[in-house]
């Protein structure tokens, strides 16, 4: 028997080395294509999309399926994340990519993950799919977080077998024994708690009212096991058109890949060009400098008002600053702002907070001039691994991050408790 894991010539594989791990991807067509990203349902991996990538790129996509971390053959984090972690996550892969604007298909999990991406950096997002996208109510994240996915416990007499097949026949009593096969083995491979990313989604409430204006396609086979949410789901998207396909299941990437294909891709090449979201200014300063490195800054406002010295000229009795200084204020102050902002999302208390940011001017290969900047975040009373998480969500919402990002390195040094 020859499961879709093992086929070959679909699509070309690879790996990609993050800051956490490793991760497995798999894609099809022209790089220089519209690219779509798709994120697969939990706890399987990219091989659910195997057979619709060629497809895909027959119809002028560039299609990139990953396996999601600590599923299929991606290495897993380092402890478990949420939702936001996730979707942080699948920035850093589309940056390894050489992405930029992208096309975001999610498959059940996937789609919750995809969701949050967007809305990360919507100006990165042309589109959205969502291959059955739970939008369960408060209640029933409650309940599922609590008994939906109880794992199991290898046996020695393989009993684990047994109750992984009998749970993926209870799920999906219509699919075929190979496909069923296929998916036990994912289950067994992600090991006893395969749960981890059930938890992220159950433990998340996504604000689906922020997603209006990202253009948005609801795809799913009729006899999805999240067929039933329909009316929620059209209710939270009122824009988006629904493509339902007869017969088609949770696995309808797999067993009709054109039919899938066909839709994904009508919806990707008519937002190709989509415009970036409009940006809405809240505050502009605007400060006037003559002179140069040598000469003076002072703002509009007349509340700043300060010599420029060059560093390799400056005096210990010399009065004012650089620009190097200026920045490294100006960063600091606003990702601290934006660790305070990610604190309260995540109903979080790191404490006491200090940021110092430190910005070198040097030469970059070539000769040209650039940046590199050091972001210490030193919170006493914070658990370390807490503090690391919450620093890289401000990584992501902070805008002098968000300015930088892909043309300053930027390294951000996590000091809590017990670091």
């Amino acid at each position: 028997m020859t499961f879709v894991t093992h086929m070959k010539g679909a699509s070309e594989r690879g790996y990609l080395t993050l800051p956490w791990g490793q991760v497995h991807y798999r894609h099809a067509g022209d790089p220089s294509a519209p690219p779509l990203v798709l994120l697969h349902q939990s706890p399987l991996s990219s091989a659910t999309f195997e057979p619709a990538l060629a497809a895909l790129a027959a119809r002028g996509v560039y299609a990139v399926a990953v396996d999601t971390p600590g599923f299929g053959m991606s290495d897993a984090a380092p402890r478990q994340w949420s939702i936001p972690e996730y979707a942080e996550a699948v920035w850093q892969i589309v940056d390894a990519l050489g992405l930029d604007r992208v096309h975001l298909l999610g498959q059940h999990t996937g789609a919750i993950v995809a969701a949050e991406a967007a809305l990360q950096r919507r100006d990165r997002v042309r589109g959205l799919i969502h291959q059955g996208i739970p939008l369960y109510s408060d209640a029933e994240r409650a309940e599922k977080i609590a008994s939906y996915a109880p794992g199991y416990t290898v046996s020695p007499d393989g009993e684990h077998f047994k109750v992984i097949w009998d749970r993926v026949r209870w799920l999906y009593p219509t699919i075929s024994g190979e496909s069923a096969s296929r998916q036990v083995g994912e289950y067994l491979a992600v090991g006893e708690d395969y749960a981890v990313a059930y938890r992220a989604v159950f433990d998340h409430k996504l604000d689906v009212p922020a997603l209006d204006g990202i253009p948005t396609l609801l795809l799913h086979g009729d006899q999805d096991v999240l067929n039933r949410m329909n009316d929620v789901v059209t209710a939270a998207f009122p824009k988006a058109p629904l493509v339902t396909i007869p017969g088609g299941t949770d696995f309808v990437p797999e067993e009709q890949p054109e039919a899938f294909a066909a839709a994904a891709a009508e919806h990707v090449l008519a937002h190709a060009e989509a415009a970036a979201p409009g940006f809405k200014p809240l505050y502009t300063a605007s400060v006037e400098v003559t002179g140069g490195r040598g000469g003076s800054a002072r703002s509009l406002t007349g509340k700043l008002a300060t010599p420029l010295v060059r560093p390799a000229e400056r005096r210990p009795e010399d009065e004012g600053t650089d620009p190097e200084e200026l920045f490294a204020a100006g960063y600091a102050a606003c990702f601290d702002s934006a660790l305070a902002v990610v604190s309260r999302r995540e109903k979080a208390d790191p404490g006491p907070v200090s940021v110092t940011a430190s910005v070198t001017l040097g030469v970059r290969r070539g000769g040209a001039y650039g940046l590199q900047v050091v972001l210490e975040v030193a919170a006493p009373e914070c658990p370390q691994a807490e503090l690391e998480r919450l620093a890289a969500l401000a990584d992501l919402t902070c805008p002098y991050s968000n300015a930088v990002r892909g043309n300053v390195t930027v390294t951000i040094e996590a000091h809590g408790q017990g670091a």
